[in-house]
């Protein structure tokens, strides 16, 4: 089916048209113009600002549920998921079945207008659900779990996993460098001697790289996804992103799971924002910020030909906000999810304010309704019913941040 978005902005997002229109016809952008069309069935989104459809480089969906575990700052990783896994709250979601629990993973991005998530967590654990989830996860990835002896051995070995990564063109995704103990501050080294450090290569966190490390990663075109509040959290410290930025190092930024990192995507770039303030004593770019979230990652998992900007031929996903769109860029930056009003996952509405009933009635699409901070909103699958079924398993009224529901 065809149609056309009829928008006041649209943020591809490197450059803004004003009173544009998007044409979608089976499931890719057909064109975007600033030009009236004759396309029959238009939706018009008013005073809406358009982007592309957000991407989470980096999350652990099962790992999503609430409050945060832990007292850093810790030397690594391993003390933090020690402490997790001694705690009531992890027992707590041990008592949730994993469909639920990628559920809720699945809706916390989908409010906050992620349409991609990187689930870093091998192939047997969540190939069972992603085709169920209500958005994407990138099922096309060679991984390990982390660069250091003590990592939980996912994949078949960094040498492998990189060169399996290489010959079907996928990228291979790792922790890097999460500590500062004297093994995590070797992860570069390590993987240079596994001949695993290339353009497929996406590494997670990075908080002690050492200028050569950094000069290395550059030279080799590898990428890094910024972290910055589960580094905040866990280590009381983070990565020195204006050194990778400068280095012309292709930086993401992700959510890591909320039991350490932020509440969702829009949390974290706010998050983002004000840290790269305080580290350096300037404000980061608000482009820039927002490529972290679209077209970065898009690079990074050799997917950016079909997602991660508005252009003919690629894939239609995209989100609609509610903001000032004189400054689209800087209206996403200071969104919340209240201001969320469309998401669209390859042509197709799945989340969206009342008001947007009507595309999803144009698609014949089943959708429940609820509210999300106090704001109408409706989707695909049903949110409210599943927040009740985890109220049923942990038996009691379990509120969840991330997921407000109501």
């Amino acid at each position: 089916m065809e149609y056309a978005l009829k928008v006041k902005a649209i943020a591809t997002p490197d450059n803004i048209i004003k009173n544009g229109e998007i044409i979608i016809n089976n499931k890719r952008i057909k064109n975007v113009t600033s030009e009236e069309t004759k396309i029959k069935t238009k939706f018009n989104l008013e005073n809406k600002i358009v982007f592309p459809g957000l991407i989470n480089a980096h999350d652990h969906l099962l790992g999503n549920y609430f409050p945060r575990i832990g007292n850093g700052p810790y030397i690594n990783w391993l003390p933090w998921d020690n402490d997790l896994k001694s705690s009531p709250v992890y027992a707590e979601r041990s008592k949730i079945p994993p469909k639920l629990i990628y559920l809720l993973g699945a809706y916390r991005n989908l409010f906050s207008g992620v349409t991609t998530v990187s689930d870093h967590i091998p192939h047997f654990v969540n190939d069972p659900y992603i085709d169920i989830l209500p958005l994407r996860v990138i099922k096309n990835y060679t991984l390990a779990h982390e660069i250091s002896s003590y990592d939980l051995k996912w994949g078949e070995g960094i040498a492998k996993e990189h060169k399996k990564a290489v010959k079907k063109n996928y990228p291979f995704i790792t922790h890097i460098e999460e500590g500062y103990d004297k093994e995590s501050e070797q992860g570069i080294e390590i993987l240079l001697k596994e001949n695993a450090l290339t353009e497929h290569t996406v590494l997670i966190h990075a908080i002690a790289l050492s200028n050569s490390d950094i000069k290395e990663i550059a030279r080799r075109k590898a990428h890094i996804v910024w972290c910055p509040t589960s580094n905040m959290f866990m280590f009381k410290r983070t990565g020195d992103v204006k050194k990778w930025i400068k280095a012309g190092i292709n930086v993401s930024l992700g959510t890591d799971s909320p039991m350490s990192g932020g509440l969702n995507i829009l949390d974290e770039l706010q998050f983002a924002k004000r840290t790269y303030k305080k580290l350096y004593k300037e404000n980061i770019d608000d482009l820039l910020l927002i490529k972290f979230i679209t077209i970065n990652p898009a690079k990074a998992f050799r997917i950016e030909n079909k997602l991660g900007s508005i252009e003919k031929g690629k894939i239609a996903d995209i989100i609609a906000i509610s903001g000032n769109p004189k400054d689209p860029w800087k209206s996403l930056i200071n969104a919340s999810l209240k201001d969320i009003s469309l998401v669209i996952i390859e042509g197709q509405p799945v989340y969206a304010d009342r008001e947007f009933e009507d595309i999803f009635k144009f698609f014949k699409i089943k959708f429940s309704k609820f509210k999300v901070e106090g704001k109408e909103k409706i989707a695909i699958g049903n949110p409210l019913k599943l927040l009740k079924q985890i109220q049923r398993c942990v038996k009691f009224k379990k509120q969840i941040p991330f997921f407000p529901v109501g």
